[in-house]
């Protein structure tokens, strides 16, 4: 297996930056999901409504990314490719009382720190939609492995996997999906509600698994990956 993704989410529920090379704590992707659109209650914008979080349209057609370094406020291009200037651009933009906020005490992972899924179990939820392929960005992985059989990492739930000379993941869980898998997003993916649909019907609404840092390492694209 090889590493063929690597990807970081400055602000949970925005789009994020593909990178070459990617360093993982404790916490996870470093500074992954740091930041978060915050309602004055606590609750974090996301896709979908929960105890934590709220429903924020929209979020999907931001993008942020560490222009000032890694951790520090990021930039955030907006829909028409203009560039956030400050919390209160952004509550006018969303049309309610919310800042950019970094995290503290609670973290903003829906499920785990590092998610990850396989190239081969695109392609087969691919055939399932009847479209050919489906689109990894839906997904938001952290790491994407390339691989020649699907659905291989379900069974690696207390599993350990190394990545590149340093990384030891251990594995989790299975991870469930929501509805954030449907939304278009600024990138030219499209809406399609066929999405989560099929992955209920077919997968147990699971799609790629959720693991814990076991030793801290950094990832290259092209690094290879094996089970321990």
């Amino acid at each position: 297996m090889q590493i063929a993704e690597l990807n970081r989410y400055p602000v949970k529920s925005m789009l994020g930056e593909s990178l070459r090379e990617l360093s993982f704590d404790a916490r996870g992707a470093e500074a992954d999901r740091l930041w978060a659109v915050t309602y004055d209650d606590g609750k974090l914008g996301s896709g979908k409504n929960s105890r934590r979080f709220r429903r924020t349209e929209g979020l999907l057609h931001y993008r942020a990314s560490y222009a000032s370094g890694v951790g520090a406020r990021p930039r955030v291009t907006l829909p028409d490719g203009g560039e956030l200037r400050d919390d209160a651009h952004l509550a006018s933009l969303l049309g309610a009382e919310v800042r950019l906020a970094r995290e503290t005490s609670v973290g903003h992972f829906d499920d785990g720190p590092v998610s990850l899924a396989t190239t081969a179990s695109l392609r087969a939820f691919g055939d399932l939609l009847d479209q050919g392929a489906a689109d990894m960005r839906r997904f938001r992985k952290n790491i994407v492995l390339d691989t020649d059989e699907p659905w291989t990492e379900e069974a690696w739930p207390g599993r350990e996997l190394a990545l590149g000379n340093e990384l030891v993941l251990r594995v989790q869980a299975r991870l469930p999906r929501c509805v954030m898998t449907t939304m278009s997003q600024a990138n030219g993916v499209p809406e399609d509600r066929r999405v989560l649909k099929t992955l209920t019907e077919e997968r147990e609404m699971c799609f790629g698994v959720v693991a814990d840092v076991l030793t801290p390492g950094t990832l290259r694209v092209g690094d290879s990956a094996r089970l321990l």
